[in-house]
């Protein structure tokens, strides 16, 4: 054989060796296409809305980034993919923070679109918040890249706060760290593909089970995923979320959407850090001649000689300075003592030494800054929130008078960022009818975007609970300094709101509702608020049914109408009904088990306990700190008559979930009815250690001391 037969030979061999491989990969990828397995990668997809073609949220693109039972959620959104004429289409990224977290109904996007809808009337706003709980610059970018084939005229950025805990970080318990963002951006490609999809399911299957958590637990997830301020890869997490945001950068510029990135604000002053790790090299002796000094500073800020305790912190500080809790100390000692300054400065240091990095550094915001220098002449601006809220805070340290816990706004902090991006935005709006009032136009004042977005005493009270039931009780913020007497303080916000929440009080909540419903009839978010009062706080289910089944038609690629309908059909006794609806929100998302919860219940209202028994099971084993399947189970058995498998089911879930309020006094009521009033007794004073207030818990606790008195 010559050598260019040999040639030839070698030539086809290797070709052999690719094409084969890659012919079957493409065709396994082809077939898993066909037989209909995996999901859209696509952040917007199309729907068809009464024959007419819609682009919408996909609520299965968070997928690519999260275990499926853990997935967080697109509040929905849906347009009309060819712009209409006169209209500003405003895209918004971020993760909980821009998403208005932990109601996304008074998001700084809502009140920014409320403010230029009511200044420029001529002219049709359009604004869609695609922003995400716990995402960061890697989601982002995909986001950005879809946004804009869509007419984008404005994309707004808002984040930085996830860059470490989020996907692919440092910190983060979702994907795997990798020092190279080619390589992210490979591992992202690789499951847009059906063949990727395929082998993230199978990493799912116990024998290959990652270590990514099972099931969503906030912010506790990550307290063992601590990183160091010197830690290298912080540095490299900021490089990729540059690198990320200059790949958006030029995705807007190509297609002419202007862009504004916004630094991101967080809580200084009245955010303790949720972690903290004294430098590597202490020693064990300079450690207790450390803990002496703090000892001694914590002795002498309790006394409230806050100058004698700066001394000892100090002297702490000489020791071992790397100390985040000591840091947030003198912040707070040099603030009692007026010295803004200084205080500003520790405060800083506090944030910056955190160990658990939830918030934006300094590097993360400078990164923001200087992105954006410069680039005006290409559509590119600043706004700077982090300075915006220095300014408009007491003493120019943002704490709560802005914010509800570590960087989630409250009202007033959420319309500062509305009304400044109104004044960025100002500039950019087209000539015409949409400027009438000309560039002096002054923002809408916050009570005229509170009556817009009908922000009522109602919505008052539900926010300040959620925000210290679900958030500030729970790790990491229990680790937090002064934690008992921020609790005790929102307790008392929390009682005084409720004061108000009469009958009276909540009539006067529904007008607000009805008022901004007839400026705004297509307006989903007050058509679902409006049937949270009229479910919740009037007890007036069927007229909650009626908005309910209208945020369905207005966002019928979205899970939350049918849930919602769902779960007051199975109330008002229609369980054919709530099975239907409960089957359409799982086709859309099989992972919801709020919305089997409500399935199970509505086979109970049928009579098919076998069935709700399994499902409530099922439930259990896959989201194992879902107290409602284990409430329910219990009801289950206890209406069968079976109450040692009633008690069981409860004890069961407090294994899960601990000191849970709701399974305690359930459990005590079962106890009590078996004649174990002792044990009930026991179980009830045994979670009011850990949560005395817990109005429930001293309810049932008081009854059944009553009963027991009454009988002797």
């Amino acid at each position: 054989m010559n050598k260019r037969s040999r040639l030839r030979l070698w030539a086809f061999r290797l070709s052999a060796a690719l094409l084969v491989p890659l012919a079957l990969l493409v065709g396994l990828e082809l077939g898993l296409r066909v037989f209909g397995f995996g999901f859209r990668p696509s952040p917007l997809i199309p729907y068809d809305l009464n024959g007419r073609r819609v682009i919408g949220d996909n609520p299965r693109f968070p997928w690519l980034f999260f275990s499926r039972d853990i997935s967080r959620d697109f509040d929905p959104f849906i347009f009309v993919d060819k712009k209409p004429a006169g209209t500003y289409r405003i895209f918004l990224l971020g993760s909980s923070a821009a998403q208005g977290v932990p109601d996304g109904a008074f998001s700084f996007g809502r009140m920014l679109e409320a403010m230029l809808r009511e200044a420029y009337p001529g002219m049709r706003f359009e604004l869609f918040n695609t922003a995400l709980t716990a995402v960061n610059s890697h989601v982002a970018l995909p986001l950005a890249r879809e946004c804009v084939k869509h007419q984008a005229d404005l994309l707004i950025i808002y984040m930085g706060n996830n860059e470490i805990v989020g996907p692919y970080g440092p910190g983060t318990v979702f994907n795997p760290f990798y020092p190279s963002l080619a390589l992210i951006r490979f591992n992202i490609a690789l499951k847009s593909l059906r063949l990727g999809q395929l082998l993230n399911r199978l990493a799912d299957v116990p024998i290959l089970k990652k270590k990514a958590p099972p099931v969503w637990r906030g912010m506790e997830m990550f307290l063992e995923r601590q990183v160091r301020a010197d830690d290298p890869r912080l540095k490299t997490a900021t490089r990729h979320f540059r690198s990320n945001l200059e790949d958006i950068d030029r995705a807007a510029t190509r297609t002419g959407s202007a862009l504004i990135f916004c630094t991101v604000a967080t809580n200084l002053r009245d955010c303790p850090p949720f972690a903290s790790l004294h430098r590597d090299d202490l020693s064990p002796g300079d450690k207790r001649r450390w803990e002496d000094f703090t000892s001694q500073g914590t002795r002498e800020e309790a006394a409230a000689d806050y100058a004698g305790a700066v001394r000892s912190y100090l002297s702490a500080s000489a020791i071992d300075d790397r100390f985040a809790d000591l840091r947030f100390r003198l912040g707070r000692c040099y603030w009692r003592l007026g010295d803004d300054e200084n205080a500003r400065d520790s405060f800083l240091q506090a944030r910056e030494l955190d160990t658990l990095r939830f918030r934006a550094d300094g590097p993360i915001n400078s990164a923001l800054r200087e992105i954006a220098a410069g680039r005006e002449a290409r559509g590119v601006y600043l706004a700077d929130m982090e300075e915006v809220f220095r300014a408009a805070s007491d003493r120019g340290i943002p704490g709560e008078d802005l914010f509800s816990d570590h960087v989630h706004m409250n009202f007033n902090g959420n319309y500062l960022i509305a009304r400044t991006l109104f004044e960025k935005i100002k500039p950019l709006l087209p000539e015409g009818t949409g400027r009438t009032g000309g560039l002096t136009v002054g923002a809408p004042s916050a009570e005229t975007v509170a009556e817009r977005l009908a922000y009522s005493s109602w919505d008052r009270y539900q926010i300040a609970e959620e925000m210290l039931n679900a958030y500030i009780k729970t790790p990491p913020f229990t680790n937090q300094l002064y934690h008992a007497e921020q609790v005790a303080k929102l307790e008392r916000d929390l009682l005084d709101l409720r004061s108000r929440l009469s009958q009276e009080g909540l009539q006067r909540s529904a007008g607000l509702y009805e008022q901004a419903l007839a400026r705004a009839p297509r307006d989903w978010w007050l058509h679902w608020k409006y049937a949270q009062l009229l479910n919740q706080g009037l007890q007036k289910d069927r007229e909650a049914l009626g908005h309910l089944e209208t945020v369905i038609e207005l966002v019928p690629h979205a899970v939350r109408g049918y849930s919602g309908a769902a779960f007051i059909r199975q109330r008002l006794g229609d369980a054919d009904g709530a099975m239907d609806a409960c089957r359409r929100a799982l086709a859309i998302d099989p992972t919801k088990v709020d919305v089997e919860n409500t399935l199970a219940l509505a086979y109970m209202t049928k009579g098919w306990g076998d069935k709700a028994k399994a499902l409530f099971t099922k439930i259990i084993d896959r989201q194992p700190r879902y107290v409602p399947a284990y409430l329910n189970l219990a009801r289950l058995s206890a209406k069968s008559d079976r109450l040692p498998d009633a008690v069981d089911a409860c004890r069961r879930g407090l294994k899960s979930v601990p000191h849970s309020p709701d399974l305690t006094v359930a459990l005590a009521g079962y106890l009590d009815q078996l004649g174990r009033r002792e044990e009930a007794i026991a179980a009830l004073k045994e979670a009011l250690g850990s949560d005395p207030r817990n109005e429930p818990l001293n309810e049932k606790l008081n009854a059944l001391l009553w009963e027991k008195a009454l009988k002797k």
